[in-house]
């Protein structure tokens, strides 16, 4: 990790609006000279520094993933190809670029030909032929062919980093999570100066003493901030992702982590996430005695390599000798959207790839595909005034050992599957049977002269022959149906598609462009570790769902006391360190254990629901009780010490309440923390030094025959309003969703 980038995280988590707010409250109790109720802002800088801390931490491992993920281009320095460090590359170096390569500086062609992809510069899918003299503009990437650069423009000076400079410094997370957090800030802020400036106005109204205005204002408002929880939510989220570096998952998006989890259709390129993207020759049939001689030829002038050259040239390229280049020949390098590769000399091609992309003779095309059986076939074609048949070669995908598993996993998990693929129907239908497809219903879009997507994503479940703009066009139509959409890929023909998906997952074995348009990308080029990053993500969001509950019901409460006590002539009953006390004992410690517990359940998007079946009624519970205790701590004339201690004892055995019924049903994590929370509050009652640290005192018979009426009253109007709201919440929100 770089400097600057450090400095950034720190920034971000030091210059917060909720830091200001605390360093403004501790001023002011401090300038009134009680510092003991300053214990906040300590907890404040801790939440800051674990904040920094956990990022840091998560982005130097992130660093380190990347430099595996990243491959080094290749550059001509003394005559000699030798590969260098991105951020080695200088002006005038000559680059060699080739199928898969993501241009990493804008540069001048000077020496063969290729076809890129301007898609993420430009908006336009059609690839875009480059000659000898053609600029390459960074950020496009190459799809056919290979050539040679020489670099024009690094660092600053690259399109792309102006073009991220200007448009893409930081693009706010798709997360319905961040939102929240976002939300909650942002309606807290709109409260909090005006609310503080009323109830500091009352509060001097009605108290005498200028110490005990500003410390009960200030209570009042960090008491409203729900801190806690954002730092919950960056931690959990920062420790998810270091926990996913230990299994070789490059997590390039923090939040897709959040996105992942939510997946309800995963959608599979085939190579290299079913099979493991190696291919074998099984046999080939000759027709014509030009067949190998044609073939070694197409293969020798094929310098871009993918798993079906590499099977192919291993066949039938074993020797090592030189084969010489016939300069006199046009190079036709493979494509995706054109499905086959070869060269063309005079007025005849020769051409290698599927049939039904090599000629409109049915009957020709019928011979290769009857005779395909469950293999992927590759015809070899003469095609000039007519199309000669030469003749076909069988490959065998090679099926992952535990693609079975993977996809039973989906299942079990709610999570549709689709296989988007660029070969042949039957082959991938063979495949995906192979591995467990339960729904077989395939496509051939290449056979689809207008395809309506909508209707196609809910007819098909398998979609072969398909091309790079297609796949883009069959995960927007997913998204349109409200699906939250994955998408898997290894090469330049899934990029489109990856980055139109809600959540994309690279192969670390795939093209450099795929690895750097992804989110994820799997280093070890594991497909296993899929589930993994699902069930982290699960755990993540599921456990800070039920959080949630505990840290809004003390901003429900606080807020409505806030705005009571601006106009009850009543002592506001707590203080800065108690709430802080309270805070940790009854919020952040339960927060965390509860966050880090193993929950893999599907995501429910509770949140709503959290906050109206629990926030929400012990927020007003508390709120009553306090206002209760308020009106009998004035008539009965209790001392300030009295009230705050009552006032803390029936907080926490309320909140003590909530954290039972988040944690049910109980186990013997939740059973060891609710036994902690009790031995933490005896330990704070009853030893002398901490009872006189936060001036409790021992509740005379009245007070403690007070707090245990408004307790019972708490906890009957706590479980009243509960369950009505767990009648009425599914009704509310129903309508919410209209």
């Amino acid at each position: 990790m770089n400097r600057r980038s450090t400095w950034k995280i720190i920034a971000k988590n030091t210059f917060t609006l909720f830091n200001l707010v605390n360093l403004i409250l501790a001023v002011m109790v401090g300038l009134v000279g009680s510092y003991k109720n300053m214990l906040f802002i300590i907890i404040a800088i801790a939440n800051t520094l674990i904040s920094i801390i956990n990022e840091v931490r998560a982005q130097k491992i992130v660093n380190k993933l990347k430099l595996l993920a990243e491959q080094n281009p290749t550059v001509i320095r003394n005559n000699k190809s030798i590969q260098v460090a991105p951020d080695q590359v200088q002006k005038g170096d000559v680059a060699v670029l080739s199928l898969g390569d993501q241009v990493l500086y804008d540069s001048i062609l000077t020496e063969g030909q290729l076809e890129v992809n301007e898609a993420f510069i430009s908006g336009e899918q059609d690839n875009i032929v480059k000659k000898p003299g053609d600029r390459l503009t960074s950020g496009s990437f190459v799809v056919a062919g290979t050539a040679k650069a020489t670099v024009e423009h690094v660092g600053a000076d690259n399109f792309v980093t102006k073009l991220q400079t200007e448009a893409t410094s930081i693009k706010t997370a798709d997360s319905k999570l961040f939102k929240l957090m976002n939300d909650i800030v942002k309606y807290i802020s709109y409260t909090l100066i005006p609310i503080g400036a009323l109830l500091l106005w009352s509060r001097f109204r009605t108290e005498p003493d200028a110490t005990e205005a500003v410390t009960s204002t200030v209570a009042a408002l960090i008491n409203m901030i729900p801190e806690g929880l954002i730092l919950l939510t960056s931690s959990v989220l920062a420790l998810a992702t270091i926990r996913l570096s230990r299994k070789k998952v490059l997590v390039q998006d923090l939040y897709s982590i959040e996105t992942l989890a939510r997946v309800d259709t995963i959608c599979l390129d085939k190579t290299g996430t079913i099979t493991t993207g190696n291919m074998a020759v099984k046999d080939y049939t000759q027709l014509e005695k030009s067949f190998l001689s044609t073939l070694e030829a197409i293969l020798s002038h094929q310098m871009s390599e993918n798993a079906t050259t590499t099977a192919l040239k291993k066949k039938f390229l074993k020797s090592a000798k030189n084969r010489e280049i016939d300069d006199s020949i046009e190079i036709i390098p493979f494509s995706s959207d054109r499905k086959y590769s070869g060269f063309k000399k005079g007025n005849t091609e020769y051409l290698m790839g599927a049939i039904e992309f090599l000629t409109d003779d049915k009957d020709m095309i019928k011979e290769v595909k009857s005779a395909s059986g469950n293999y992927r076939t590759i015809a070899i074609v003469e095609r000039g005034k007519k199309t000669k048949l030469l003749g076909y070669i069988h490959l065998e995908d090679e099926i992952r050992h535990d693609a079975k598993k993977i996809i039973n996993y989906f299942y079990d998990n709610n999570v549709d599957v689709k296989i988007i693929s660029g070969d042949e129907l039957q082959t991938v239908v063979n495949i995906a049977k192979t591995v467990g497809i339960k729904d077989l219903n395939a496509v051939d879009l290449s056979a689809v002269k207008h395809p309506n997507y909508r209707h196609l994503v809910q007819e098909y479940s398998i979609f072969t022959r398909v091309r790079p703009a297609e796949k883009k066009h069959l995960i927007a139509a997913l998204k349109k149906q409200g699906r939250t959409v994955a998408m898997t890929g290894d090469g330049v023909n899934d990029i489109l598609a990856m980055k139109e998906a809600d959540c994309s997952i690279a192969i670390g074995e795939g093209s450099d462009a795929a690895r750097r348009s992804a989110k994820i990308v799997l280093l070890n080029s594991d497909f296993s570790a899929v589930p993994k990053i699902i069930d982290e993500g699960r755990q993540s969001i599921n456990n800070l769902e039920r959080s949630t509950s505990l840290f809004l019901a003390k901003t429900v409460y606080a807020g409505i006391l806030a705005v009571v006590f601006v106009f009850l002539p009543f002592s506001y009953p707590f203080k800065p360190i108690e709430m802080s006390l309270l805070n940790f004992a009854c919020i952040g410690f339960p927060g965390l254990i509860l966050s880090l517990e193993k929950n893999t359940d599907r995501i429910k998007d509770r949140f709503v629901s959290n906050i109206l079946t629990y926030s929400v009624p012990i927020g007003l519970t508390v709120s009553l009780c306090m206002v209760a205790l308020a009106i009998t701590a004035g008539l009965q004339n209790f001392s300030r010490h009295e009230l705050s201690t009552t006032a803390v004892f029936i907080t926490f055995v309320i909140d003590f309440i909530l954290i039972y019924w988040i944690s049910r049903p109980l186990n013997k994590l939740r059973s060891a923390l609710l036994i902690t929370i009790m031995a933490i509050m005896a330990i704070i009652f009853l030893w002398p030094f901490a009872r006189d640290f936060f001036e409790f005192t021992f509740l005379t018979e009245n007070g403690l025959v007070t707090s245990l009426i408004i307790i019972a009253s708490g906890i009957i109007i706590f479980e009243i309003m509960r369950r009505l709201l767990s009648h009425f919440t599914p009704k509310i929100l129903a309508k919410l969703e209209r």
